[in-house]
């Protein structure tokens, strides 16, 4: 980080006092010639270090998002995908690129990569998280797309890389809360601004970040109307969630495809919905079937 012009300029008449040839020339008033042509030399100094923090900001940039190989660049070249376009490779022959940019051909929205070792190899495997969409509505990726945007991957893969991208359904999210009301509305409108209140924490959420179920409860709470959010220790409450595998196949553990979550997760597909109650989600039950509504009884 640059010094400031003060720590430089009084750093030089440090050292220019080191030298003894120039005793005869000191003097403390600012006005003097050798402090004139100090803070000159100073100020030449402070500006060069203040060029040399922006250049590296610059190169820090530039390392993160063009150099190949790199998980960064990876992802980066993921949301850079154009559907049904071809690449073409340059006049020296060093990278590809599409020769005409179209935003609206970039179906990818969402992209979070890991990294983990294989067994028996020493390189580690990229795995690259994908969804398109918009936040709290991101979706699943079809398969002919897919095939696309990994034969785009493995054109820009460097050799040795090992490289998995996956798109799955979203995690089904499961709150069963009691949740406790005023009593001043239906519970048709409670139910409402619940499900209003979880679809904005939904759509806060970053793509394959943590979900915390005490951040879902905060948000139920401050849903209008809302007095307390309450998991009993009886009747199997608690925060529960459904993922789905590579083969749209909801996981199992020990014969039941819901998995009660503790403290936080984070979503096998990157995001998180209601249930749709169709297909192998039929006994998954929606917002509404899992939160049970009370009127507080205390309310004055």
């Amino acid at each position: 980080m640059a010094r400031t012009l003060s720590e430089i300029y009084s750093f030089a008449k440090e050292c220019r006092k080191q030298y003894l040839e120039l005793t005869e020339w000191e003097n403390d008033s600012k006005m003097s010639i050798l402090d004139a042509i100090t803070w000159v030399q100073s100020s030449c100094i402070w500006a060069f270090e203040n060029i040399i923090d922006v250049f590296k900001i610059d190169l820090a940039k530039d390392l993160q998002n063009r150099i190949n190989g790199t998980p960064g660049y990876y992802a980066n070249a993921l949301l850079k995908y154009q559907s049904g376009d071809e690449l073409e490779m340059n006049d020296e022959g060093t990278s590809f690129s599409y020769p005409t940019i179209d935003e609206t051909k970039r179906v990818i929205t969402k992209v979070a990569y890991s990294e983990s070792v294989q067994e028996n190899f020493h390189d580690k495997l990229l795995v690259l998280k994908i969804a398109t969409g918009n936040p709290g509505a991101y979706q699943q990726i079809d398969s002919d797309e897919m095939v696309a945007i990994r034969a785009y991957v493995n054109q820009i893969a460097f050799a040795g890389t090992s490289i998995t991208i996956v798109s799955r359904k979203g995690d089904v999210l499961v709150p069963k809360f009691t949740v406790y009301y005023d009593g001043a509305i239906t519970e048709e409108e409670v139910y409402t601004n619940i499900e209003n209140s979880i679809n904005q924490f939904i759509a806060d959420l970053d793509f394959n970040g943590f979900i915390y179920t005490q951040k879902l409860i905060d948000a139920i709470q401050s849903a209008e109307h809302v007095l307390d959010v309450h998991i009993s220790t009886t009747g199997n409450q608690g925060l529960f969630v459904a993922q789905y595998d590579d083969d749209n196949n909801l996981i199992e553990v020990n014969g039941e495809a819901l998995q009660q979550v503790d403290r936080f997760f984070i979503p096998n597909s990157g995001y998180v919905k209601e249930s749709t109650r169709e297909g192998v989600e039929a006994e998954l039950p929606t917002w509404r079937e899992s939160i049970i509504l009370q009127i507080e009884n205390n309310v004055n």
